[in-house]
C-alpha cells in the first residue's frame, strides 16, 4: 500500500476551557485519504467538520490521538519535512474572497506558489510566466487573468485561481471546505467539473467538507457522516444516501429539497427519546424517531453492516432506512 496517505487514528479535540464532562469537538476513530481518493465529511453545522479539516492539516493540535502522513506523526514534523507537508497537502478554503492579497496580481500569486514549492512540475526550458500561463490554461481561465487584481474577476475565477496557485507547489492531496460556497449554480458545477478532472489526471487525493448532498454525490465515492464531532456513518456514497443505516444520516437526506416533491419536515423523535441522555447514551437519542430506552441510552460504538460503518445499535434491526418515509414503521415506545 501506498505510503503517500493522510491517516487519521484514534483521533481526538478538546479545545481549552471547554467543560471537560462535555462531548470533544471531535472524535475521529479512523480516516484514511490516499492518491486519486475522493472522500467526503458531511453533517449540519457545528458537527465538527472545520475542526478536522483544521485538525488535518496540522492547524490543530489533537487532545489524543495522531494524524500521520507517510507514516510520520504530523505534529512531530519540523523544517523541511514540515514544509514537504504543506506543499503536498494543500487547502482550498471557503472563503475565496479572503484567500487571495487583493493587492497582488493572479499570476503573481500563482507564481509565488510555484516558488514556494519548490518550483517543481516545470518542463525543460519553462520559466516561471511560462508555468503561470500553463496552470491558468490547466484551470480554464484565459492568460489575461494573470494581470487581474482579485477585484476585477468573478467570484468562480477567484476560485479557479486559488486551486491554480495550490496546483502550482505540487500537492498530492487538495482538502476543500465549501469550494463552490456563495457561487451560482452553473458556475459551481463548472468547478467541480474541474476537481474531478484533477483528480482524474493528477491523481490527486480530494477531502470535501460540504452541505449539499448532491455535490458529495457527484464527486465522492466515499462520505464520512459526522453529529456533534461524532462518526456515526461512513460508507460508499451513493448506497448511504440513497438507503442510509443511520438515523442522522436519513434525516440528513429528507432535508434535501427537491422539484416537485412537498416540503418534508422531519420526522417526529420517537416516545422514548426524550429518556436518552446524550452525554451517557446516544447523542442523536433525543432527535430520533427510532429511539429505543433499551439500546439508545448506553454510549453507541461504531459497528459494521454491509460494507458500512454505522454508530447505532438498532441498525441490524432496522435495516436500511427509508429517508422519504413520512412515518416510520418503528416507533418503539
Amino acid at each position: 500500500m501506498s505510503k503517500v496517505r493522510l491517516v487519521a487514528t484514534d483521533l481526538e479535540v478538546r479545545y481549552p476551557h471547554t467543560d471537560p464532562a462535555a462531548h470533544p469537538a471531535l472524535r475521529l476513530d479512523h480516516l484514511v485519504l490516499g492518491p486519486g481518493q475522493s472522500l467526503a465529511l458531511v453533517g449540519e453545522s457545528g458537527s465538527g467538520k472545520t475542526t478536522a479539516l483544521r485538525t488535518l492539516l496540522g492547524l490543530v493540535k489533537p487532545t489524543a490521538g495522531a494524524v500521520t502522513w507517510q507514516d510520520r506523526d504530523v505534529g512531530s514534523l519540523k523544517g523541511a519535512d514540515l514544509r514537504a507537508f504543506r506543499t503536498s497537502v494543500q487547502p482550498i478554503p471557503q472563503d475565496f474572497d479572503g484567500a487571495l492579497d487583493p493587492r497582488q496580481q493572479l499570476g503573481s500569486a500563482i507564481a509565488e506558489g510555484w516558488r514556494a514549492g519548490g518550483r517543481r512540475g516545470a518542463e525543460p526550458g519553462e520559466d516561471q510566466d511560462v508555468v503561470v500561463l500553463r496552470l491558468l490554461d490547466e484551470v480554464g481561465l484565459p492568460a489575461s487573468a494573470a494581470r487581474r487584481h482579485p477585484h476585477e474577476v468573478s467570484g468562480g475565477q477567484r476560485q479557479r485561481a486559488i486551486i491554480a496557485r495550490a496546483l502550482a507547489v505540487g500537492p498530492k492531496m487538495l482538502l476543500l471546505d465549501e469550494p463552490t460556497s456563495g457561487l451560482d449554480a452553473t458556475v459551481a458545477v463548472r468547478i467541480l467539473e474541474l476537481i474531478e478532472r484533477l483528480r482524474t489526471e493528477r491523481g490527486l487525493g480530494i477531502l470535501l467538507i460540504s452541505h449539499d448532498l448532491g455535490v458529495v454525490t457527484w464527486l465522492c465515492t466515499e462520505t464520512v457522516v459526522l453529529y456533534e464531532g461524532e462518526v456515526v456513518e461512513l460508507g460508499g456514497t451513493k448506497s448511504m444516501l440513497v438507503r442510509p443505516r443511520h438515523p442522522y444520516t436519513a434525516a440528513l437526506r429528507r432535508s434535501v429539497p427537491e422539484f416537485g416533491v412537498p416540503f418534508r419536515a422531519p420526522l417526529r423523535p420517537s416516545p422514548s427519546a426524550s429518556g436518552i441522555d446524550p452525554r451517557a447514551g446516544c447523542r442523536f437519542g433525543p432527535r430520533c424517531a427510532y429511539a429505543q430506552a433499551e439500546t439508545c441510552v448506553i454510549r453507541q460504538q461504531l459497528i459494521r453492516i454491509d460494507g458500512t460503518d454505522v454508530r447505532c445499535t438498532r441498525a441490524g434491526d432496522l435495516g436500511p432506512l427509508d429517508p422519504l418515509v413520512d412515518e416510520p414503521n418503528d416507533q418503539a415506545p
